[in-house]
Protein backbone atom coordinates (compact mmCIF):
# COMPACT_ATOMS: atom_id res chain seq x y z
CA UNK A 1 0.00 0.00 0.00
CA UNK A 2 1.15 3.26 -0.70
CA UNK A 3 1.54 6.19 1.63
CA UNK A 4 -1.31 8.15 0.23
CA UNK A 5 -3.78 5.33 0.74
CA UNK A 6 -2.72 4.91 4.37
CA UNK A 7 -3.20 8.58 4.99
CA UNK A 8 -6.56 8.46 3.30
CA UNK A 9 -7.67 5.52 5.46
CA UNK A 10 -6.52 7.37 8.61
CA UNK A 11 -8.43 10.49 7.61
CA UNK A 12 -11.48 8.46 6.68
CA UNK A 13 -11.33 6.69 10.05
CA UNK A 14 -10.99 10.05 11.86
CA UNK A 15 -13.91 11.45 9.83
CA UNK A 16 -16.02 8.35 10.58
CA UNK A 17 -15.18 8.65 14.28
CA UNK A 18 -16.09 12.38 14.22
CA UNK A 19 -19.39 11.59 12.52
CA UNK A 20 -20.10 8.91 15.11
CA UNK A 21 -19.33 11.33 17.98
CA UNK A 22 -21.49 13.98 16.31
CA UNK A 23 -24.35 11.51 15.93
CA UNK A 24 -24.06 10.60 19.64
CA UNK A 25 -24.09 14.30 20.64
CA UNK A 26 -27.16 14.92 18.49
CA UNK A 27 -28.84 11.84 19.99
CA UNK A 28 -28.08 13.01 23.56
CA UNK A 29 -29.36 16.51 22.69
CA UNK A 30 -32.54 14.99 21.27
CA UNK A 31 -33.25 12.99 24.45
CA UNK A 32 -32.43 16.00 26.65
CA UNK A 33 -34.72 18.29 24.67
CA UNK A 34 -37.46 15.66 24.66
CA UNK A 35 -37.22 15.31 28.43
CA UNK A 36 -37.28 19.12 28.88
CA UNK A 37 -40.28 19.40 26.56
CA UNK A 38 -42.24 16.81 28.51
CA UNK A 39 -41.40 18.65 31.74
CA UNK A 40 -42.51 21.97 30.20
CA UNK A 41 -45.72 20.36 28.96
CA UNK A 42 -46.45 19.04 32.47
CA UNK A 43 -45.84 22.53 33.90
CA UNK A 44 -48.12 24.10 31.26
CA UNK A 45 -50.88 21.57 32.01
CA UNK A 46 -50.52 22.29 35.74
CA UNK A 47 -50.58 26.04 35.10
CA UNK A 48 -53.68 25.72 32.95
CA UNK A 49 -55.36 23.65 35.62
CA UNK A 50 -54.81 26.33 38.28
CA UNK A 51 -55.05 29.46 36.11
CA UNK A 52 -58.20 28.70 34.18
CA UNK A 53 -60.54 28.66 37.22
CA UNK A 54 -58.85 31.83 38.44
CA UNK A 55 -59.38 33.53 35.09
CA UNK A 56 -63.00 32.37 35.01
CA UNK A 57 -63.61 33.82 38.50
CA UNK A 58 -61.90 37.05 37.50
CA UNK A 59 -64.09 37.27 34.44
CA UNK A 60 -67.22 36.74 36.55
CA UNK A 61 -66.11 39.40 39.03
CA UNK A 62 -65.39 41.90 36.26
CA UNK A 63 -68.79 41.20 34.68
CA UNK A 64 -70.53 41.72 38.04
CA UNK A 65 -68.59 44.85 38.96
CA UNK A 66 -68.58 46.67 35.62
CA UNK A 67 -72.19 48.01 35.87
CA UNK A 68 -71.48 49.26 39.40
CA UNK A 69 -68.27 50.92 38.27
CA UNK A 70 -70.13 52.63 35.43
CA UNK A 71 -72.80 53.84 37.88
CA UNK A 72 -70.17 55.12 40.32
CA UNK A 73 -68.34 56.88 37.50
CA UNK A 74 -71.56 58.56 36.36
CA UNK A 75 -72.34 59.59 39.96
CA UNK A 76 -68.86 61.05 40.42
CA UNK A 77 -69.22 63.01 37.18
CA UNK A 78 -72.61 64.30 38.34
CA UNK A 79 -71.18 65.29 41.74
CA UNK A 80 -68.27 67.06 40.08
CA UNK A 81 -70.68 69.00 37.84
CA UNK A 82 -72.84 69.95 40.84
CA UNK A 83 -69.79 71.09 42.80
CA UNK A 84 -68.68 73.18 39.84
CA UNK A 85 -72.12 74.84 39.56
CA UNK A 86 -72.33 75.47 43.33
CA UNK A 87 -68.83 76.95 43.32
CA UNK A 88 -69.85 79.33 40.56
CA UNK A 89 -72.97 80.34 42.51
CA UNK A 90 -70.98 80.85 45.70
CA UNK A 91 -68.48 82.96 43.80
CA UNK A 92 -71.23 85.17 42.37
CA UNK A 93 -72.89 85.49 45.79
CA UNK A 94 -69.59 86.27 47.49
CA UNK A 95 -68.79 88.94 44.92
CA UNK A 96 -72.25 90.47 45.44
CA UNK A 97 -71.86 90.44 49.23
CA UNK A 98 -68.39 91.98 49.01
CA UNK A 99 -69.75 94.73 46.75
CA UNK A 100 -72.54 95.48 49.21
CA UNK A 101 -70.13 95.46 52.16
CA UNK A 102 -67.84 97.84 50.29
CA UNK A 103 -70.72 100.21 49.50
CA UNK A 104 -72.00 100.10 53.08
CA UNK A 105 -68.54 100.61 54.56
CA UNK A 106 -68.01 103.61 52.26
CA UNK A 107 -71.38 104.96 53.36
CA UNK A 108 -70.60 104.43 57.06
CA UNK A 109 -67.18 106.03 56.55
CA UNK A 110 -68.79 109.08 54.97
CA UNK A 111 -71.31 109.29 57.83
CA UNK A 112 -68.63 108.99 60.51
CA UNK A 113 -66.44 111.54 58.71
CA UNK A 114 -69.32 114.04 58.54
CA UNK A 115 -70.16 113.49 62.24
CA UNK A 116 -66.50 113.95 63.23
CA UNK A 117 -66.26 117.08 61.08
CA UNK A 118 -69.45 118.43 62.71
CA UNK A 119 -68.16 117.68 66.21
CA UNK A 120 -64.87 119.37 65.38
CA UNK A 121 -66.66 122.43 64.03
CA UNK A 122 -68.93 122.54 67.10
CA UNK A 123 -65.96 122.26 69.45
CA UNK A 124 -64.21 125.07 67.57
CA UNK A 125 -67.33 127.24 67.85
CA UNK A 126 -67.74 126.43 71.57
CA UNK A 127 -64.05 127.05 72.23
CA UNK A 128 -64.15 130.33 70.34
CA UNK A 129 -67.38 131.46 72.03
CA UNK A 130 -65.98 130.65 75.51
CA UNK A 131 -62.40 131.82 74.91
CA UNK A 132 -63.27 135.19 73.31
CA UNK A 133 -65.35 136.46 76.28
CA UNK A 134 -62.72 135.10 78.68
CA UNK A 135 -60.01 137.02 76.84
CA UNK A 136 -62.18 140.11 76.79
CA UNK A 137 -62.89 139.82 80.52
CA UNK A 138 -59.16 139.31 81.14
CA UNK A 139 -58.36 142.41 79.10
CA UNK A 140 -60.99 144.46 80.91
CA UNK A 141 -59.65 143.29 84.29
CA UNK A 142 -56.09 144.11 83.23
CA UNK A 143 -57.14 147.61 82.17
CA UNK A 144 -59.06 148.13 85.40
CA UNK A 145 -56.00 147.00 87.36
CA UNK A 146 -53.77 149.33 85.40
CA UNK A 147 -56.21 152.20 85.87
CA UNK A 148 -56.48 151.57 89.60
CA UNK A 149 -52.74 151.31 89.86
CA UNK A 150 -52.28 154.65 88.13
CA UNK A 151 -54.88 156.23 90.38
CA UNK A 152 -53.36 154.82 93.49
CA UNK A 153 -49.74 155.69 92.84
CA UNK A 154 -49.98 158.35 90.31
CA UNK A 155 -47.81 156.60 87.84
CA UNK A 156 -47.84 153.49 85.80
CA UNK A 157 -45.92 150.36 86.85
CA UNK A 158 -43.47 149.01 84.34
CA UNK A 159 -44.28 145.55 83.31
CA UNK A 160 -41.52 142.98 83.40
CA UNK A 161 -40.89 141.66 79.96
CA UNK A 162 -41.10 137.90 79.84
CA UNK A 163 -38.46 136.16 77.75
CA UNK A 164 -39.62 132.92 76.23
CA UNK A 165 -36.96 130.37 75.42
CA UNK A 166 -36.93 129.13 71.83
CA UNK A 167 -35.82 125.67 72.71
CA UNK A 168 -39.25 124.68 74.00
CA UNK A 169 -40.96 125.74 70.81
CA UNK A 170 -41.71 123.16 68.20
CA UNK A 171 -41.87 124.10 64.56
Amino acid sequence: MNNQTIWQIIFDAIAAFALLVQALVVLVAYFTIRKAMSKVQDDVHELRATAMPLLAKSKDIVEKISPRVETITADIASIAQTVKEQTARISVTTDDILGRVHRQSTRVDNMVTSVVDGVEHASNVVTDSVARPARQIGAVLASVKAFLSVLATGRRHERAVEVVSDQDMFV
